[in-house]
């Protein structure tokens, strides 16, 4: 026999074997149930080498065929799960994500009433140089109004002029400080921090005023020919006093 015939006979020899050894493959349950095996064997019977190494092939082939039968039954039951998993995941973070955007719009609405209603008294001012100043006790003959009777303890400090108010404040031995403002711009702005104030309406020569006492601090707006503010650290009566004696000079 010519070596290439002997090649020939050697693959169609392989080629049988795996046959076989797949055909076993799809039917060793089949083969089981046609030959139990026998627990009560002779002791002395003993299989060839070579039948050991195909039975191991055999059985593991099958072991590997379970295997992956296993492998996709729970993979085609668990992606319906996953899926449903990943877009309950999908639809929280958008909620999420939503709700954020909410508690964020919700924030930025809250900072901006803060903002609204805390705000001290505020000016257009168009003087940048500095503004006039006095430490006379005599008040300059361009303050035009000033009041008339000071709380006990206070004196004049300084006075202030600038184009859109003229300020005077009195100040006493503890620090405490009062701040009489005469504002002469016909466009002013002036804003009162009134968020947990105490807020009342009162009389000031007659006319309207409003009244806010927070932390200890009074402060008095009122409009007669001008607009007038007096804020200061001292007692609700005698600001009211002090505010009912300012007149013109």
């Amino acid at each position: 026999m010519s070596e290439h015939e002997s090649a020939k006979v050697q693959a169609e020899e392989k080629m049988l074997e795996a046959l076989f050894e797949y055909a076993a493959a799809c039917h060793v349950d089949n083969i089981l149930a046609e030959y139990p095996v026998v627990d009560d064997l002779t002791p002395d019977f003993a299989f060839p080498p070579e039948f050991n190494h195909r039975m191991k092939k055999l059985i593991a082939s099958h072991n590997r065929k379970e295997a992956l039968n296993n492998i996709n039954k729970k993979t085609v039951k668990i992606l319906p799960k996953a899926a449903i998993f990943l877009l309950v995941l999908i639809g929280s973070f958008t909620i999420m994500v939503a709700s954020v955007e909410a508690l964020r719009v919700k924030a930025l609405n809250v900072i901006m009433n803060i903002q609204n209603q805390y705000t001290s008294i505020q000016t257009k001012d168009d003087n940048n140089g500095h503004p006039k100043q006095s430490n006379e006790q005599i008040l300059p003959a361009w303050i035009r109004y000033a009041p008339n009777y000071i709380p006990d303890g206070f004196k004049v400090n300084r006075t202030e002029k600038r184009e859109t108010r003229e300020v005077i404040y009195f100040v006493n031995e503890q620090g405490q400080i009062i701040e009489f403002i005469r504002y002469l711009g016909s466009n002013t702005d002036l804003r009162i921090d009134t968020e947990g104030a105490d807020v009342q309406q009162i009389l000031i020569h007659k006319k309207e005023a409003l009244l806010s006492e927070k932390q200890g601090i009074i402060t008095i707006v009122w409009t007669d020919e001008y607009l007038f503010s007096l804020i200061g650290e001292e007692d609700r009566a005698e600001m009211i006093k002090m505010a009912e004696s300012i007149s013109k000079k």
